[in-house]
């Protein structure tokens, strides 16, 4: 079972500030979470956001969800962290107060929340739904394209906390999309796990793990606006993560 390392790259820095009026509205419950939603609930198809530990309000994040709802993907953004996103209480130490954090906020109970999420929009008519998780989101995405999930693809970026039973579990087109910089799933994990999809009978051609050179842990939604080498960076796997929803769910 490979290790990552927690305390390492930029899994706890916060996204630089950015200045975004969202198209898509807050909801009050959604399977007992408020959420963010964008797009026309008319939709054939919905992709689920799983965020990082920097929750449901980020900029970046929303900007993404609207962008993937102007494709014609119904999106939901739930907030998993209960409006607790993480901060650390030293200036000087950015995992301060990391581990109690991720014990108030269990990755099995969003799990739950999610698989309940995915049924509801079931329910509400949505003949297919996309999984899109970020970092702290990555396991809780991975858990929804097993054999016994309702999901129908996903979409993985800078994961984290991965190991190697939850990729050989996967039965759904995955794509991982990495960071170069990225001690938590570095390139080397990542293209393991890359390895370990193709062996599954059926994921044959059906998972791909994309590296971004000069990139950071969290960077499709932590990036600098004002950096225009992030952003770009940034535009580019938002790009790779629409095609592969496009490819994978029927509008």
């Amino acid at each position: 079972m490979p290790t990552t390392g927690r305390h390492a790259g930029k899994c706890c820095v916060a996204p630089p500030p950015d200045v975004y009026e969202s198209v898509g509205q807050e909801v009050a419950d959604i399977c007992g979470v408020p959420a963010y939603i964008s797009g026309s609930p008319s939709s054939r198809a919905a992709v689920l956001f799983i965020c990082d530990i920097y929750g449901w309000k980020v900029p970046q994040t929303r900007r993404l969800a609207d962008k993937v709802a102007s494709a014609g993907f119904f999106v939901v953004l739930p907030d998993f962290m209960n409006d607790d996103f993480f901060q650390s209480p030293d200036p000087d130490n950015p995992y301060e107060g990391l581990d109690a954090y991720l014990a108030r906020h269990s990755q099995e109970d969003a799990i739950e929340v999610a698989s309940k999420i995915i049924d509801e929009l079931g329910k509400r008519g949505f003949k297919q739904i996309g999984v899109a998780g970020f970092c702290w989101g990555g396991k809780i995405t991975v858990s929804l394209i097993n054999g016994t999930s309702k999901a129908d693809a996903a979409v993985m970026l800078h994961p984290s906390f991965l190991v190697v039973e939850e990729i050989q579990a996967v039965r759904k087109p995955l794509a991982i999309l990495g960071a170069e910089i990225d001690e938590i799933t570095p390139p080397e994990l990542a293209m393991k796990f890359g390895n370990l999809l193709e062996k599954i009978p059926e994921m044959e051609g059906k998972s791909i793990v994309k590296i971004f050179r000069g990139a950071d842990h969290g960077f499709s939604t932590r990036y600098d606006p004002h950096d225009m080498d992030a952003v770009r960076r940034a535009m580019e796997a938002h790009d790779d993560m629409l095609n592969w929803f496009t490819k994978y769910l029927q509008l």
